[in-house]
């Protein structure tokens, strides 16, 4: 009896696990399916699953006239350009908020979680203002620049946790032998908190990668991002739903091989230390 129960118990739990996987995959194949299906099969009730596959959403996005490619270019640039220039910011600033008494410094990190929960449309006008008078709108540096609002106070909250997990006792004993903040911070608090500084690298590619709102109003024709180029296949005319489908699976790639090549990393970072506040 007991067998037919453990049997029934776990037949039960891959059905759940089922359900719950179509449920989060089930969209994103929906997706790849529509951008090579024909258009005549995109909202056929019932829906169809077998059909040709048709590459003209994909060939028109992509390879002819290809307007798609640049901006999937334009998007790795704006994504690592925002990782390369948040880090050098974050990690010290993290350090400095993990391990020194600095005044206000609860009021710093709520000024922090107080820019993530803006919406980045609040501070659209005021960039777009500042990046005029400054003469870098439409450049890739603006956007660079600019996304460092979402991707420093999220990676200053994640990378401060890391570090709170590192033995106070082992910096004070790189200070008896005479090393310096500079050197302890590279030598000894960068190589332990890795994992979580490539967690925190992962995290902020993805938020400057899927951001449409700054470069919505920063960039020009020719530094616009996959995501704002995406918008341009909805028109009066009606939604060209392959070319979306297209541009949007091509957007989910890189953020997912990132995620796929560095998953040891995401379970050892997300393992090393609770978010503090």
């Amino acid at each position: 009896m007991q067998g037919s129960e453990s049997v029934a118990g776990r037949l039960f739990g891959y059905a759940a696990m089922g359900l719950l996987l179509l449920v989060f995959i089930g969209p994103i194949l929906w997706f790849v399916l529509l951008a090579i299906r024909p258009a005549e099969t995109y909202f056929a009730m019932p829906p169809v699953l077998s059909f040709t596959p048709n590459w003209e959403s994909i060939r028109y996005t992509f390879f002819d006239p290809g307007n798609n490619a640049p901006q999937l270019a334009n998007s790795l640039i704006v994504a690592i350009g925002a990782v390369a220039l948040n880090l050098p910011f974050s990690f010290p600033a993290a350090y400095a908020l993990s391990r020194y008494k600095i005044r206000g410094r609860k009021n710093i990190m709520l000024w922090y979680l107080g820019l993530l929960m803006a919406p980045p449309v609040a501070f659209l006008i005021p960039y777009s203002i500042l990046a005029s008078m400054a003469g870098v709108k439409g450049t890739y540096f603006s956007m660079i620049l600019i996304s460092q609002t979402l991707t420093i106070p999220f990676s200053v909250w994640l990378m401060r946790s890391f570090i709170d997990e590192v033995p106070i006792e082992i910096e004070e004993a790189a200070r008896i032998d005479g090393a310096g903040t500079t050197t302890i911070l590279l030598k000894f608090i960068l190589p332990m908190v890795m994992p979580g500084l490539i967690v925190t690298s992962m995290f902020a590619f993805v938020f400057s990668w899927n951001n449409a709102a700054f470069p919505l109003v920063l960039a020009n024709r020719s530094t616009t991002t996959l995501p704002v180029g995406t918008l341009q296949y909805f028109g009066t005319a009606g939604v060209t739903w392959g070319f979306i489908a297209s541009a949007a699976v091509a957007a989910m790639i890189p953020p997912m091989l990132i995620f796929l090549v560095l998953d040891r990393y995401v379970v050892r970072g997300l393992t090393f230390g609770s978010v503090k506040g």
